[in-house]
């Protein structure tokens, strides 16, 4: 019953802003660049003075970061690396070859009545390096290439190579009680799918043309473990560029920043505050540049193995401008709160729900007001199956500056499905996904769509 309790007490909110942004700016910006950089920066700096100021006090018995850690995780690993079938000279390779056969009703996303339907083929291998350079240091690189082919409409595909999101190469440092990660991320993909998914939130609407995207992320993070205090900053450089006319309103840089630092009540419960504070730049003026802030309290909090949950609310702050006289959004002065519990009803039977009330940017009217909702189920009672039940709702209303005096102010997404892997063949795994979708724009019922996708792949680890 308790459990229920807190399911239902957490009715504040998921699915983060995205960041859609710039590349050409000019004093005027960079006047603005320099005001937020210095902003994020005082920032950390206020956050990381609290972490100083009351360090002194009380510890937890163990950190959970730094090179005592390191030292347990890494040491173990320097010749080798579990799961990696290629070892030498403290290289290690992993290679995961991968084939999804995929039907969908509606590539497209069509409005009823005119689906066109495919198969699609889905070849892709994903190769895992990682080196142990020394003691506490160490190079992991993940590289995922693949393919989309149509087998019915032909005329879409392009042949060419797609660079995974996970893509990544990161370099470890462990520094006293300091876990420090340099990291280069980068992507390329192409696609018919009328949204798409960025680290950061979902663009909900993408009309479908045959839609290519480079992304690239410079940056690094810190954890910062204390034993009663954790502090943990991220800050990263990110370049986005679409392949084509179509979406150029989309390319930007963005610089994205985070800052956090809480306090351990228990060894199991954390109070604390946190930041995000991005600002982005955009190449036209369809979408005003912009810098915003989220700043305010969270409370994380762990109950024995079956139960961790995480509440959060605060401040929700942004603002616009454009230098060639083009109308700006107003500022947004509004909050965010947000929810999420994960537990575990018996040991097979695990539920992950969570649920967030938020501002973001908008497809191309500056911002958007959110609510986000996610659930998901993993069942593993059956010996070898793993079964997973998701789930997402995503209302949006729009409040920028081509939607003020416009009807189309208003949209919806769902998704929900399931998948089915088998893993009691070794090192091959099958498995199967049916995905439900939906879209629908209020007073646009030209751009509403459903469409429905069956999925069945398999994976090979050497």
């Amino acid at each position: 019953m308790h459990l229920i309790l807190h399911k239902c007490a957490l009715w504040v909110l998921f699915e983060s802003l995205s960041q859609e942004v710039m590349s050409k700016y000019n004093n005027t910006n960079k006047t603005h660049l320099r005001s937020v950089v210095g902003l994020s920066c005082l920032a950390t700096g206020l956050v990381s003075g609290l972490v100083n100021d009351i360090q002194a006090q009380s510890e937890r018995d163990t950190s959970t970061t730094g090179e005592a850690v390191a030292e347990s995780i890494l040491r173990s690993q320097t010749e080798t690396k579990k799961g990696y079938f290629f070892n030498f000279d403290k290289w290690n390779l992993g290679v995961r070859p991968r084939l999804d056969v995929v039907y969908d009703n509606n590539i497209n996303r069509a409005p009823d009545g005119e689906e066109i339907d495919d198969i699609i083929l889905r070849p892709e291998v994903n190769f895992d390096f990682y080196r142990a350079i020394t003691d506490f240091n160490s190079l992991d690189f993940t590289l995922g290439v693949g393919m989309d082919i149509y087998t019915k409409n032909t005329d879409v595909n392009t042949y060419s190579p797609i660079i995974s999101p996970d893509s990544e190469i990161a370099y470890h440092m462990f520094i006293g009680d300091a876990h420090v990660k340099l990291r280069e991320a980068f992507y390329y993909q192409e696609s018919l799918n009328s949204s798409f998914l960025m680290e950061s939130g979902e663009l909900v609407d993408i009309r479908s043309v045959r839609f290519g995207r480079y992304n690239n992320r410079l940056g690094a993070e810190v954890d910062w473990d204390t034993g009663k205090f954790l502090f943990k900053s991220s800050f990263d450089w990110e370049w986005f560029h679409s392949n084509g006319s179509r979406y150029s309103y989309l390319d930007r840089n963005s610089g994205l920043f985070s800052q956090s630092a809480s306090y351990f009540l228990t060894s199991n419960m954390q109070l604390g505050i946190e930041l995000t504070d991005p600002v982005h730049f955009f190449e036209e003026d369809r979408v005003n540049n912009q810098f915003r802030l989220n700043a305010g309290p969270f409370w994380d909090m762990k109950v024995g193995e079956r139960l961790n949950f995480r509440l959060g609310a605060g401040y929700s702050y942004a603002t616009f401008w454009q230098d060639d006289g083009v109308e700006v959004t107003d500022d947004i002065n509004d909050w965010y709160a947000y929810g999420s519990v994960g537990y575990t009803i018996l040991p097979w039977l695990y539920n992950n729900f969570s649920i967030r009330r938020d501002n973001r940017i908008s497809w191309n009217s500056d911002n958007q007001e959110m609510i986000s909702i996610s659930d998901s189920i993993k069942f593993t009672y059956i010996r070898d199956f793993s079964i997973d039940l998701f789930c997402y709702i995503n209302l949006y209303e729009e409040t920028g500056i081509q939607y003020k005096d416009s009807d189309i102010a208003s949209m919806e997404s769902y998704a929900g499905g399931i998948k089915i892997a088998y893993t009691g063949l070794g090192q091959w795994e099958p498995s199967l996904r049916y995905t439900y979708r939906s879209f629908s724009r209020e007073n646009a019922s030209w751009d509403d769509y459903q469409a429905h996708e069956v999925l069945l792949g398999i994976q090979y680890t050497f």
